[in-house]
Formats: C-alpha cells, sequence, structure tokens
C-alpha cells in the first residue's frame, strides 16, 4: 500500500520495537517457508525487506521483492547496500505484476487483505501464481476472518483497529487500523475484509490446488521466556493467521 510511504523509515523498526512480530508472525510464517536452500523466492508485499533478506540468509539461491510503496523500497536498498545479500526489489502493484520468472515459492506478510476489491484480489493471487513453478508454494499472513472485534484487543500487540464491534463485516469492507509500537503510532491505514470462502475461491482460480489455514504459533524462544501469558490473547483471536498454498500442475495444452 502507498499509504505505507508516509512511515517507512519507522515501520523498519517494528521487528525490534515490538517482539510480536517476530516471535508470532515470523515464526509462524517462516516455519510453515521451511527449507529453501538452492530455491528461488518471491517476496511479495516485501516492504522494507526483512522476509527478504531471511529467505536469502537461509540459503535461497535467489531472491525478489515486490512493493507498490517507494518509500518501503528505499528502505530496503538501503539496507542491501549496507549488507549485499544480492535481493533485487521491484516495485509493482501485485494486482498488475508482470511475471518475474519461475519461482518455488512465495511469501507475503499482509498482502491479500490489500485486495481493494474482488477482482483485484483475483489478480494479485492469479500474478503471484503466474511466477510459480507447478508445485511452488504460496505463504502469507492474512487478516483472519474472524478476529476480535473488541475494542483495543490487539493494542498490546501493535494494531489499534476502528471498527463497530457491533456492525457485521462483508466481503470489500474496509478496516481502517494504525500501527502502534512504543513511541510510534502510524497514520491511518486501510485494509480490506474478505471472507474465507472467497480467499478460498480466489486462490483455487489463481491455479492454487492445495489451501491450508493455519493458525499462528509462538517461538519456543517466547514460550520459555520470562512471560509467556503476554502472548495468549493473541493467540486465542489471532489478528491474521497463516495461508499455505501449493500450485497445481501445468494444464496441458
Amino acid at each position: 500500500m502507498a499509504e505505507y510511504d508516509t512511515f517507512a523509515d519507522q515501520y523498519d523498526q517494528a521487528f525490534t520495537l515490538f517482539p510480536f512480530r517476530t516471535h508470532i508472525e515470523a515464526y509462524s510464517l517462516l516455519k510453515r517457508v521451511g527449507e529453501v536452500r538452492g530455491q528461488a523466492w518471491l517476496d511479495v508485499a516485501c516492504g522494507s525487506g526483512p522476509y527478504a533478506r531471511a529467505l536469502r540468509r537461509r540459503g535461497a539461491t535467489r531472491v525478489v521483492g515486490v512493493d507498490i510503496s517507494a518509500e518501503m523500497l528505499r528502505v530496503a536498498r538501503a539496507a542491501e547496500e549496507a549488507d549485499p545479500l544480492g535481493i533485487e526489489y521491484v516495485q509493482h502493484d501485485v494486482g498488475d505484476m508482470p511475471v518475474l520468472g519461475s519461482f518455488d515459492g512465495a511469501i507475503g506478510s499482509y498482502l491479500l487483505h490489500y485486495g481493494r476489491t474482488e477482482e483485484h484480489l483475483r489478480a494479485m493471487c492469479r500474478n503471484i501464481a503466474a511466477s510459480l513453478r507447478p508445485g511452488g508454494r504460496l505463504v502469507t499472513y492474512q487478516l483472519n476472518p474472524a478476529f476480535s472485534r473488541r475494542p483495543d484487543y490487539y493494542l498490546p500487540y501493535g494494531s489499534e483497529i476502528f471498527l463497530d464491534p457491533d456492525a457485521p463485516l462483508t466481503d470489500g469492507d474496509t478496516v481502517p487500523f494504525r500501527i502502534t509500537v512504543p513511541g510510534f503510532r502510524s497514520p491511518e491505514v486501510t485494509a480490506y475484509y474478505w471472507t474465507r470462502a472467497t480467499l478460498d475461491d480466489a486462490l483455487r482460480a489463481a491455479g492454487f490446488t492445495v489451501i491450508r489455514w493455519v493458525m499462528p504459533e509462538l517461538s519456543p524462544e517466547a514460550a520459555q521466556g520470562a512471560d509467556p501469558e503476554q502472548w495468549h490473547d493473541y493467540l486465542a483471536e489471532p489478528l491474521c493467521v497463516v495461508i499455505e498454498c501449493v500450485k497445481g500442475p501445468a494444464t496441458p495444452a
């Protein structure tokens, strides 16, 4: 989202300032990604590049990061310049993204809930699939259709959501929120609500034949830390969940 242009530098500090991103989000995503050594991976909605860097350090031979935000990419490229890992960064709306190669996998943290319309959502799924080889995987961290509507429920985990807790949500409804970390509160950002059925349909239409919804987990480090109960509410009603998809075999001409 281009809205992230306004706080790209602060966003890059979120893993340091807010351990939730390390101990739940990153742990859950990278656990599902698994072994990447010798593989080519696409990081869609790469932001400032934390997952692109993680994939490269885990042995991926090629990593390409894609984001719509020029400022996020500026931060990502600055990190690449400071510590060269051989990551490529390109600017695209994933809904308009061309084929970028034949990748073994794609990771996307906070991606599909920025599909503005159902057609935009479907285009994002199609374009990701088009850059994956048959059997390639998409692993994404997605707004949970069953997230808690209670006011301030996710404030301890870095998100402030502005919704009427009693109003029903339907496909395409806006979910305005702010990112909050110690000493920083972002401008308002807009996500979009999609039901599980609509997300599954969009992914299947794109050619993903296996779709798994996986609840986020807590890292062993945090589970054995001084206050493991601090994560309880998020894990009980997670704001986001992991979706892991596998692209089906090529269709004969």
